[in-house]
């Protein structure tokens, strides 16, 4: 290989890490070629694909030399179908959407109000009307100067009244009845009433008032969750503080994708809210078009088990590419058991071995233990007894039961040295520092 030849993978590997840099994590190979300012022949010339691509970008733990093979037993399949079990225990979804909470909320809102309106529609028009104490006090300072006003005017000469002549209590009767007899309904002139208008204000403050109460009575029922009843059923409902919960959708709606993580994560396990997939599938598509690791990893494990959306392996493997390369040990994980089994891609054990290997040596049991298996069996990489027992001596110190049989199955293997060279290995065996950001699942 020349140097022209190094000079463009040098180029096409830094032009990958400025676009993922960016956010990019969905470039095309003619994008990365632009930007790499190469061909695109030369992009085949060292790499397979951009799945190739995103592999050399993280340098994979140098396998030992190989060792005499021996025949071993199978346990992939079993493997694989202990992997799996895990992963639908993990994601187990029950749904009922927060929409139609919010609907019914709604509608109960829209009776009360209605309810409302036609109580005070038949309140008759003598009623007495409670008034604030703050319109009270107006309507007597409207009235105080209305008097002193009366006060102010000029002096007239009191009018004399002719004296009415007592009538007895049979002509007062028929007085009476001709009086009603002739009366008609007289409509009252309109004029500025500044003490009824100030009536109407105050009514219009309480019936505000009374509107803001129903609404909070009412949209309060919408934050319930249920709690273990360790002396009755099982199961109470219970009203629990919506502060943290109100609070994340909040942050989730300017944005924030922590927070749109967190509501993903929250709808999926039934946390605080009821379970809704579809939410769940909704909130980690906005996060992950944020480029946030975590949503793409729940995003793809969603489109892979079909969980909320149909299912789609192909793109569940592009999210967990994503997700990986940006530092996500399940994503590394998942992606490799992809590779492993050609779920939405050809099968590469080769690759598969590649990401097992990342994700363990970061401290990933399930990836140590897989790797063991690839060692053991010689896929994707050479054949090491003593390698596999390494990688099974590492997953069964951190409590795998299927690795400590392997292990122990091993040890009849090879000679005791091997085995003691291979547990000295496992037991000095340190981790490489994971990505917190790229890991960590955010509550409320």
């Amino acid at each position: 290989m020349d140097q022209n030849d190094l000079d463009d993978k040098a180029k096409l590997l830094a032009a990958a890490r400025a676009l993922l840099a960016r956010g990019n994590t969905k470039f095309s190979i003619a994008m990365l070629c632009a930007e790499a300012g190469v061909e695109r022949t030369a992009f085949r010339e060292h790499f397979t694909g951009k799945a190739a691509l995103l592999a050399a970008l993280m340098a994979p733990p140098s396998s030992s030399a190989p060792e005499p093979a021996v025949a071993a037993p199978d346990a992939w399949l079993e493997r694989r179908l202990r992997v799996f079990e895990r992963a639908l225990n993990t994601l187990e979804v029950k749904a009922e959407t927060a929409a139609r909470d919010q609907a019914r909320a709604m509608a109960a809102l829209e009776e009360k109000l209605l309810a409302l309106g036609a109580a005070q529609a038949s309140v008759p028009a003598e009623t007495a009307v409670f008034v604030p104490q703050d319109a009270e006090d107006a309507i007597v300072s409207q009235e105080t100067e209305a008097q002193q006003e009366d006060k102010a005017a000029p002096d007239f000469p009191p009018l004399e009244i002719a004296p009415t002549p007592l009538l007895s209590r049979a002509q007062m009767a028929d007085v009476l009845q001709a009086a009603r007899g002739k009366a008609r309904p007289v409509p009252e002139a309109p004029g500025p009433r500044t003490g009824a208008r100030l009536r109407w204000l105050a009514i219009g403050a309480l019936s505000l008032m009374t509107l803001f109460l129903c609404a909070g009575l009412t949209l309060g029922d919408t934050a319930r969750a249920t709690s273990a009843d360790l002396a009755g059923s099982g199961t109470t409902s219970r009203q629990v503080a919506p502060a943290g919960l109100a609070r994340t959708i909040a942050l989730a709606d300017a944005g924030d994708a922590g927070a749109r993580v967190a509501l993903s994560v929250a709808y999926l396990r039934g946390a605080d809210v009821k379970q809704d997939s579809i939410a769940a599938m909704r909130w980690s598509a906005a996060a992950a078009r944020d480029g946030n690791p975590v949503a793409q990893y729940v995003l793809g494990t969603l489109y892979g088990q079909g969980i909320g959306v149909a299912a789609d392996p192909v793109r569940a493997l592009d999210l967990f590419n994503a997700a990986a390369a940006g530092g996500n040990l399940k994503a590394m994980h998942n992606l490799a058991i992809a590779y492993a089994e050609g779920l939405g891609t050809d099968k590469d054990e080769a690759l598969a071995a590649e990401w097992f290997a990342r994700a363990a040596a970061r401290g990933y049991i399930d990836s140590a233990f897989d790797l063991g298996v690839l060692y053991e069996r010689g896929l994707g990489v050479k054949q090491d007894l003593k390698q596999a027992l390494k990688w099974y001596g590492i997953a069964a110190m951190a409590g795998d039961a299927p690795a400590r049989e392997r292990a122990d199955f091993l040890k009849s293997q090879v000679s005791p040295a091997e085995a003691a060279f291979a547990a000295d290995q496992a037991r000095d065996f340190t981790p490489l520092p994971a990505l917190v950001s790229a890991n960590r699942l955010p509550a409320f």
